[in-house]
């Protein structure tokens, strides 16, 4: 399984089609036999000037035909962006991908992260949600995002993440949420998160809250206001959410408040 694309086959469509209206950069590539059938699928995508994401590289027989496929794949990937400078090339998969993990580090491909990823279930939240304590500091706003508040967005938001605060605020939606804590006229935090709403989930992609205002539960605040904004929709059904492995503090966050740990993406990056 590679990370960053649904589940269903209307959701990867949805995505897919969503990526090539708004990333004119991005790139698609598909492998067909003689008589038109695809064989395999590799893209790509910018998620800022300088860090290309990829989905795959996926073929439909894994022990004839994957490794010739992937090879083919990755040298017009390297073609075509090579030749342009300090470009970051990054890919995520689960643990249990060891094709995939043996494909990129044959090509060069360090570990840069790794992450669990949590799910909290509709009833589970019903189950726990009494049981959570109070909001904390009341003098905390939990709000939308306004284009005033993106400077001190890029200022909290990882350098090098995945996506970048420029690609956040860009594609902000119905289906894609961004929420601020402000806390005395300053913006301290924010939650960040997608509905997949055909593969019936919401995947909370980020939440961060600057090492000054923590231990307020302001954290604990956005992760509810997520929650509940998301289980609000009939159509979610349950909340994924990523916490790379040595976060100790947000992974005790979510098993409180009723997430339980599924599986372990690694992340891969390779600098052109």
């Amino acid at each position: 399984m590679v990370g960053n694309f649904g589940y269903s086959t209307t959701e990867i469509e949805n995505q897919l089609k969503e990526y090539m209206d708004k990333q004119p950069l991005s790139f698609f590539q598909v492998a067909q036999d003689d008589s038109g059938e695809i064989r395999g699928f590799w893209g790509a995508i910018f998620s800022d000037p300088n860090t290309l994401r990829m989905f795959g590289p996926y073929a439909t027989d894994i022990e004839n035909e994957w490794e010739e496929i992937s090879e083919t794949f990755f040298e017009k990937i390297l073609e075509k962006y090579k030749p342009q400078k300090d470009i970051k090339l990054r890919v995520a998969f689960t643990k249990k991908n060891k094709l995939l993990k043996r494909f990129y580090k044959a090509h060069g491909f360090e570990q840069y992260n790794a992450e669990r990823t949590m799910v909290l279930e509709r009833h589970e939240w019903q189950r726990k949600k009494p049981e959570i304590s109070g909001p904390g500091n009341g003098s905390v706003e939990i709000r939308s995002y306004r284009d005033t508040d993106f400077a001190d967005f890029l200022n909290i938001h990882p350098k090098g993440a995945y996506f970048s605060a420029h690609y956040i605020v860009q594609n902000l939606n119905d289906l894609h949420s961004l929420i601020m804590a402000v806390l005395d006229d300053r913006v301290v935090g924010y939650v960040y998160y997608e509905d997949f709403k055909d593969d019936e989930f919401t995947d909370i992609c980020f939440l961060n809250v600057l090492q000054s205002a923590r231990n307020k539960k302001i954290g604990t605040k956005l992760a509810k206001k997520a929650i509940e904004d998301s289980f609000k929709k009939s159509e979610i059904k349950k909340i994924e959410i990523s916490v790379r492995v040595d976060n100790t503090a947000a992974f005790r966050l979510y098993q409180r408040l009723g997430f339980k740990e599924t599986v372990t993406y690694l992340a891969y990056e390779l600098k052109l």
